[in-house]
């Protein structure tokens, strides 16, 4: 069939161009075989190994055999899960078609199939690298939790929302993993202090990144701050005659005016904006014990350095809301998140007025007053923006080297440094800055 001829038949022709492409490779590659991950017995162990319960077998089920029984149907699945997870360069996920028309309460799990179908690849990447299954499990359970999503936000229906797609097909091609209560992938360092390390006491100190805009709190000025442009400074960074001269960001997310100066005889660089480090991600599900948190973080570093030998890291980093310095002020039910920020050290990051917000009410928020406020998170957010206040995402690091620190807020505890006297105190000499 044409892609015209199956969209018209599940009421979409509209999709025509987003769906377009690699269609009639798809076509040729199955042929008028059944797609795997439709297959009954298929259905069932991708469910169990997604987490799911096994009460949802029936609409599972239920929903391949209509997807099955019908060819448009059937070839729209097959081609859906090849530009999922085969055509990485495809980007228009989150513009599918919804096909209710088609599939009625069943059009989630049309596409909850579609990403159960992961299972299969995930599974083999796994045993190729001799991976434990457990923790193939547990990286194939985050199917889980968008579906724990989709149900809050259609009352009780299965199924997975189309915006999370893109983040489900990186399981499949970038090699995340879940390690206990976290996720990690290798990747580059994605903030923007450099950081030092004593090299006999151990204090660590990050720095600004040269040419960077500050507002007078210390967070990065972006394009809805134009308005307190005379109110904002330039970072600069600069290593000349032994010194490294530059602003230093504290523990607690924001970067000071104040200029340091650091002996770089007595000063590593042990951190900087690009270097490999283990990018954490954190899924949904609750709780954030620190116990919890620091198994998953020491676990995480033995997995990486034994099945990624040749990928030297020295930091565990993460970007998200769930570090933005606005949560201290925030009253709701658990204050798991707030702990776990005190042990990390946080750095501001270019954030917007709705970073992460999506992730606690499950929808866009143009008005707060008019948000969701089912949980005691959604009432505290709320309130907050409703008072006007800004909301922001924040970036944290964590060194590798003080895991068995990880507890004791040692970032916070070892602040300030003495070197944040070194300007202006009259002292000229190493140890100045220690």
């Amino acid at each position: 069939m044409r892609l015209d001829e199956v969209l018209a038949a599940v009421g979409h022709p509209e999709a025509l161009d987003v769906l377009a492409p690699y269609w009639e490779e798809s076509v040729a590659a199955l042929g008028d075989g059944i797609p795997c991950f439709l297959r009954a017995e298929q259905c069932l162990v991708n469910r169990e190994w997604c987490g799911l319960a096994p009460e949802t077998d029936t609409l599972l089920l239920q929903a391949a055999r209509r997807i099955v029984d019908d060819q448009p149907l059937r070839l729209l699945a097959w081609h859906c899960q090849r530009l999922l997870y085969d055509h990485p360069d495809y980007e228009n996920l989150a513009r599918w078609p919804s096909l209710e028309g088609a599939m009625g309460e069943l059009s989630g799990v049309f596409y909850l199939l579609v990403t159960m179908a992961m299972v299969l690849s995930i599974r083999s990447i796994h045993e190729s690298m001799s991976v434990p299954e457990q923790v193939t499990r547990d990286t194939c359970s985050q199917i889980s939790c968008v579906t724990g999503n989709y149900r809050r936000m259609t009352s009780g229906r299965l199924g997975v929302t189309l915006n999370t797609l893109h983040w489900l097909r990186i399981y499949a091609f970038r090699r995340l993993f879940r390690i206990g209560r976290m996720e990690y992938m290798l990747g580059p360092f994605p903030g923007g202090p450099s950081v030092y390390q004593h090299h006999e006491i151990g204090k660590t100190i990050a720095l600004a990144p040269d040419g960077v805009r500050y507002d007078e709190d210390g967070y990065l000025v972006t394009v809805d701050d134009r308005a307190i442009e005379g109110r904002c400074w330039t970072a600069t960074l600069a290593s000349e005659g032994g010194l490294i001269v530059g602003h230093p960001v504290s523990p607690y997310g924001m970067a000071l005016r104040q200029q340091v100066a650091l002996w770089g005889s007595e000063w590593e660089c042990v951190l900087k904006p690009g270097d490999p480090v283990l990018d954490m991600h954190i899924p949904a599900g609750g709780g954030m014990t620190l116990d919890k948190c620091k198994d998953s973080m020491r676990q995480a570093v033995c997995f990486f350095r034994k099945h990624f030998p040749d990928r030297r890291f020295r930091a565990i980093a993460s970007v998200s809301w769930i570090f933005g310095t606005q949560l201290e002020h925030l009253a709701f039910s658990s204050d798991n998140l707030v702990r776990f920020q005190h042990e990390l050290h946080l750095y501001p990051v270019p954030t917007s007025r709705s970073d992460g917000l999506w992730f606690i009410f499950l929808r866009e928020i143009a008005d707060p007053q008019q948000a969701p406020r089912d949980t005691s998170l959604q009432r505290a957010v709320a309130d907050y923006l409703a008072a006007g206040h800004k909301w922001r995402a924040g970036g944290m690091f964590f060194l590798t080297d003080h895991l068995d620190r990880f507890g004791t807020q040692y970032y916070r505890c070892a602040w300030p440094p003495r070197c944040m006297k070194a300007l202006g105190t009259g002292e000229s000499g190493p140890s100045a800055g220690a």
